[in-house]
């Protein structure tokens, strides 16, 4: 069996996550190095994922890539780092597995697409909601036309963290990118996207930061090609968490979660009891597939560039007070 020798960047609650599928589940990879500046967090990772191995450690992930023969890199860092640490990772040889939101520019997201294809190399975003079988259900039945013409697109996401994230960096503008929006956020936003197969034209954002340097409450007003029209709400000061995506058609309508892993069809005014659903497999594995050349991912780079698109034009949106246009595919 061929193994497929990773590398972590960053290693915190997330990175901990994926390290632990990793291990458990997916037995062609080994983890064979860990960077974090954060000796805490190594040390939790290899205890909590890694019991008596002895990986690699660094608090530099370019002396990490530099001394470390590595197949692929999971990235799990600030936002604001991921460019150019994929970029490096890309540089190095290495396929890139990297959290949402892969970049938080247009520019950059354009950059890591051209920079990936030129070395083929694949990049996968690790947006949970592509790899379920909710999602490959709901996709395949907008696509062939089962829910007629998208009328409505409406997404919500409420969370109670702001008290938690207080002192951390993902209230810095400069590190996160931006506050819940491009936090939890973006999985609403990607979910509205990938299901639907539509891009966003058109925005009007309203923002209010609460005091903090980063969002806090938005609302958006989107429309979507083909005529489909849409609503975003987020908050980070929710008192517990609430979330959903909500897709009207002309033929029938889908609720699910932003994650994948809830699903209500109806077909016309009936509820669909028992939707046959694909099977799935995790990302984690996928990633490892990918990297083998026995698959491809639902969770392409492309992705990440749509919703750079989309945040760049909804921060836009807010600070100009205007209708702002999303440049698209086409």
């Amino acid at each position: 069996m061929e193994r497929v020798r990773l590398g972590f960047i960053g290693c915190g609650n997330m990175a901990r996550h994926h390290g632990r599928i990793f291990a458990s589940s997916v037995p062609e990879a080994e983890i064979v190095a860990l960077c974090d500046p954060d000796e805490s967090n190594l040390a939790q990772f290899v205890t909590g994922c890694l019991p008596g191995q002895s990986p690699a450690l660094f608090s530099d992930y370019r002396a990490m890539l530099a001394e470390v023969p590595l197949d692929g890199v999971m990235i799990v860092s600030p936002h604001a780092y991921h460019f150019a640490q994929a970029m490096d990772s890309i540089s190095a040889g290495c396929h890139v597995l990297i959290e949402k939101p892969m970049v938080i520019s247009t520019p950059d997201a354009q950059a890591l697409i051209a920079h990936a294809e030129a070395s083929r190399r694949v990049v996968s975003v690790a947006f949970p909601g592509p790899f379920t079988c909710e999602f490959q259900y709901i996709r395949d039945r907008i696509a062939r036309g089962d829910l007629g013409e998208i009328y409505l697109i409406t997404g919500v996401c409420s969370q109670d963290v702001i008290d938690k994230i207080r002192g951390t960096w993902r209230i810095q503008r400069a590190l996160a990118g931006g506050g819940n929006l491009y936090d939890s956020g973006a999985h609403m936003f990607n979910a509205m996207l990938y299901l639907t197969g539509l891009s966003v034209t058109d925005v009007c954002a309203f923002i209010d930061n609460k005091g903090e340097d980063v969002d806090v409450i938005a609302s958006v007003s989107l429309r979507f090609t083909k005529g489909a029209l849409g609503t975003a709400a987020v908050s980070s000061a929710s008192t517990y968490f609430e979330q959903g995506i909500y897709i009207q058609g002309t033929r029938g309508s889908i609720k699910t979660s932003i994650y994948g892993g809830h699903l209500e069809h109806w077909d016309g005014p009936r509820l669909v009891k028992y939707p046959v659903v694909p099977p799935a497999i995790s990302l984690q594995q996928n990633f490892i597939d990918c990297v083998l050349g026995r698959a491809t991912t639902p969770s392409a780079p492309i992705l990440g560039l749509r919703q750079a698109r989309l945040m760049d034009a909804i921060y836009e949106s807010a600070e100009t007070g205007s209708i702002v246009r999303v440049i698209t595919d086409a």
